[in-house]
C-alpha cells in the first residue's frame, strides 16, 4: 500500500512538473526550463530546512518562494538582447531544410536550371544556350539585375599591351587575406577571366554594346593593385563620362539569351533542389506566382547564383555580426541566402568566416544609433576619398589610404563605431591629385568609363556637379558640417575643450606630414596627403554602406560544391557572392572589378563544365 501511495505522489508531483514544461514551451511558446530547474531547487530547499528542525509544513511555502524566486532570475544574455537557448534558436533556423512538398502542380523539363538571373545566372545561362542547351533561368525579383558594369579581367587578346603577372597577384591577394583565400581559385579567375570578357565581347557586341578598358596602376609601392577591368557600354563611348548606356549589359544578354530560346521565369524564387538517391542533384523545386509550387528537372545540373545573404538579418547576424554590425545603410533587396541555404540543404559545407562588401560612404546623421535596422545614413560618395580621418576623440588613427572595408573596419574599432573624415576647401584638387580608381573614382578617368557619373545617372562628374550632387544636399541636412575656422567645426564635431585641442593638434601634425611629404605616422602615400588649412573646412561622420555578402560556399575550381569528407556534389554548382573561397575576411579591393570578373568568370566555367564542352 505505502508503495502504491509513493508512486501516485510522484506522479502527480511529476505531472505538475510536466504541465509546467507544457505551458511554457507550447503555449506560451517561449523555451524556458525554470519548471525544471526550480523543482530540485525546491526540493533542496525544503530537505535543508527539515534537517535545521524546521516544520515540514513551514518548509512548504519556503520551496514555493524559492522556485519563484528562481523563474524571476536574469538570463544569460547573448549578442541581441535575447537569452543566449532563444537566440540560438533564432540563428539555426536558416539551416532547417524544409519538407518536399506533396503536390506539384506542374513539372518541366530543362537541360540546365540556372537559379539568379545577375551577372553569374546570365553568362551561365548564355554560354549553355549558346552550346545548344536548353536552359530555364529562375529569378525571385521582378526584373534581371542590374549588375555592376566593371568586369575585372586578365591578360585577355583585346588588350594584348597590358599584361598582368599572375603569381605577383596571387601572392598580393594572399597577404591581404591574411593567407585564406583560396589560391586555386584566384589562379583560376587569373587565366580564364581573359577567356571570359573576350567571350563577352563577341556575344554583345554585334548588339551594340563597347567595351572600353580602364588601365590605372598607381606608380607608389604603397598604392594598392591597379585597375584592369571593362566597362561595357551602350551607344558612343564618352572617355570623359558619362556613358549612360553603362550597367546594360545584362539587358542585352537576356535579349541574346532569349535570341537562342532561353526561358527566365520572373517572380519565381527557388526553394529547394532535388537530388536522386546517390545525392546528385537533378532538379529545383520553385514557386511560380501563376502556376504554384512547381518542379524542373535539369538533366546537366543546377547553377546556383542568387547573390548572398545580404537582406537576411538571421544568417547576417549569425554568420558575420563583427562585419556588418556598424553599418547604417543597406543595398540587398532579394539576396536573402537561398542558394547558400539549397546548397547546405544539398550536403555542402559552408567555408570558415563570414564577410561582407561593405563601402565607406555610408554619411551619419547626428541622431544616428547602431541598431541593427542599417537605417539612420546616407550614400556619400565622397566617404570613399583619401582625406584625413579623425576618432570620435580628434584623433587620427589609420593610414586613410586603404580599401573601402578596410577603411569602415579602422572607423568602427574606434569609439563610437565610426569615424570623422575631415577636408578643406582645396578638395576638388586633392581628388585630382588623389587619382583614385574603381567606384571610388569622382575624376574623369585617364582610361575607362567614368562609371560614377552613371551609377547616379548625374552629368560627369565636376567641382560643379560633385558640390551640387552631393555637397550642398548633405551641408543642408546637417549630416555634412561646412565651416570657416577649425574651433567652428570642432563645435559641430561635438567636441569637448580636450577633444578640440587634441583635433586641433592632430590637424596640425598631419599638415606638417602633408609639408615634409612623408607620412612617418601611418605611411599614407604622398600623393593622397592633403592638408587641412584653406577654409572653408569640412567634416561627416562616416560609417559602413553594407553591399552584399561575399561568403559562402566551398567549391572547387569547377564551381562544383564540396561535402565535409572534400567530395563533389554531382550536378550543382555554386558561382558568384554564393561561392566562398575569395574573400574569408573582407573585401580587400585589391583588383578593380574583381568580384564581378570572378563572377562571370566561374559562371561561364561551370555552364561550360556541365555540359562537359571545352
Amino acid at each position: 500500500m505505502d508503495f502504491i501511495i509513493t508512486i501516485i505522489e510522484q506522479g502527480l508531483i511529476y505531472g505538475i512538473l510536466a504541465l509546467g514544461v507544457y505551458i511554457t514551451y507550447k503555449i506560451l511558446d517561449f523555451p524556458d526550463l525554470t519548471t525544471d530547474g526550480s523543482f530540485p531547487l525546491g526540493a533542496a530547499v525544503t530537505a535543508a530546512l527539515i534537517a535545521k528542525g524546521v516544520n515540514p509544513y513551514v518548509t512548504l511555502p519556503a520551496a514555493f518562494a524559492a522556485g519563484a524566486l528562481a523563474g524571476c532570475a536574469p538570463q544569460a544574455q547573448a549578442e541581441g538582447g535575447k537569452s543566449g537557448k532563444a537566440d540560438a534558436d533564432a540563428q539555426g533556423s536558416w539551416r532547417d531544410k524544409p519538407e518536399m512538398p506533396a503536390d506539384i502542380a506542374e513539372t518541366l523539363e530543362a537541360d540546365l536550371v540556372v537559379v539568379g538571373a545577375g551577372n553569374g545566372g546570365l553568362v551561365a545561362a548564355t554560354t549553355a544556350a549558346q552550346n545548344g542547351a536548353k536552359v530555364i533561368v529562375l529569378e525571385k525579383g521582378g526584373n534581371i539585375a542590374a549588375a555592376r558594369e566593371a568586369i575585372g579581367a586578365l591578360n585577355s587578346a583585346l588588350e594584348p599591351d597590358h599584361v598582368e603577372d599572375v603569381p605577383t597577384l596571387l601572392n598580393h591577394a594572399n597577404q591581404t587575406q591574411a593567407g585564406d583565400a583560396n589560391m586555386l581559385l584566384y589562379k583560376t579567375w587569373a587565366e580564364k577571366s581573359g577567356e571570359m570578357i573576350e567571350w563577352m565581347k563577341e556575344t554583345l557586341e554585334p548588339k551594340g554594346m563597347l567595351f572600353p578598358f580602364e588601365w590605372h596602376k598607381p606608380d607608389d609601392p604603397h598604392a594598392y593593385y591597379p585597375a584592369m577591368c571593362y566597362n561595357p557600354c551602350m551607344g558612343e563611348y564618352n572617355p570623359d563620362g558619362p556613358n549612360y548606356g553603362a550597367y546594360a549589359h545584362l539587358e542585352v544578354m537576356n535579349e541574346v539569351l532569349g535570341e537562342l530560346g532561353g526561358e527566365v521565369m520572373l517572380m519565381t524564387p527557388a526553394k529547394m533542389l532535388v537530388q536522386d538517391e546517390s545525392g546528385k542533384v537533378c532538379g529545383v523545386i520553385a514557386e511560380s506566382k501563376d502556376k504554384g509550387v512547381i518542379q524542373i528537372n535539369a538533366k546537366n545540373g543546377v547553377i546556383v547564383c542568387t547573390g548572398g545573404y545580404g537582406a537576411n538579418d538571421e544568417m547576417l547576424q549569425d554568420l558575420c555580426p563583427g562585419n556588418s554590425n556598424w553599418c547604417v545603410l543597406r543595398d540587398s533587396v532579394t539576396e536573402e541566402g537561398d542558394g547558400i541555404r539549397m546548397a547546405l540543404w544539398a550536403g555542402a559545407e559552408l567555408e570558415a568566416g563570414g564577410a561582407c562588401m561593405i563601402w565607406n560612404r555610408g554619411i551619419m546623421f547626428d541622431d544616428t544609433e547602431f541598431d541593427g535596422s542599417y537605417q539612420g545614413g546616407d550614400i556619400f560618395l565622397p566617404g570613399s576619398q583619401p582625406f584625413l580621418h579623425v576618432n570620435a576623440n580628434g584623433e587620427r588613427f589609420m593610414n586613410e589610404d586603404q580599401c573601402y572595408p578596410m577603411s569602415y573596419a579602422g572607423g568602427a574599432n574606434q569609439p563610437g563605431h565610426f569615424s570623422w573624415i575631415v577636408w578643406d576647401g582645396s578638395y576638388w584638387e586633392d581628388i585630382e591629385r588623389f587619382d583614385t580608381c574603381g567606384c571610388s573614382r569622382l575624376f574623369p578617368a585617364p582610361s575607362g568609363t567614368a562609371f560614377n557619373a552613371d551609377v547616379y545617372d548625374c552629368e560627369a562628374i565636376t567641382k560643379e556637379h560633385l558640390d551640387s550632387f552631393w555637397l550642398e544636399p548633405r551641408i543642408e541636412s546637417g549630416a555634412l558640417k561646412k565651416c570657416d575656422t577649425l574651433d567652428e567645426l570642432a563645435k559641430e564635431m561635438k567636441f569637448d575643450a580636450d577633444q578640440t585641442a587634441t583635433f586641433k593638434a592632430t590637424i596640425e601634425r598631419y599638415n606638417e606630414l602633408v609639408a615634409a611629404g612623408e607620412d612617418v605616422d601611418f605611411g599614407k602615400p604622398a600623393y593622397r596627403l592633403s592638408a587641412v588649412d584653406e577654409p572653408p573646412f569640412y567634416a561627416a561622420r562616416i560609417a559602413g554602406e553594407l553591399l552584399v555578402t561575399i561568403h559562402g560556399v566551398i567549391t572547387n575550381a569547377d564551381s562544383q560544391p564540396l561535402r565535409k569528407d572534400g567530395s563533389v556534389i554531382e550536378g550543382l554548382y555554386v558561382c558568384g557572392n554564393d561561392q566562398g573561397g575569395f574573400y574569408p575576411h573582407n573585401y580587400p579591393s585589391n583588383f578593380t572589378g574583381i568580384n564581378a570578373g570572378r563572377t562571370a568568370t566561374f559562371a561561364r566555367i561551370a555552364a561550360k563544365h556541365a555540359l562537359d564542352v571545352a
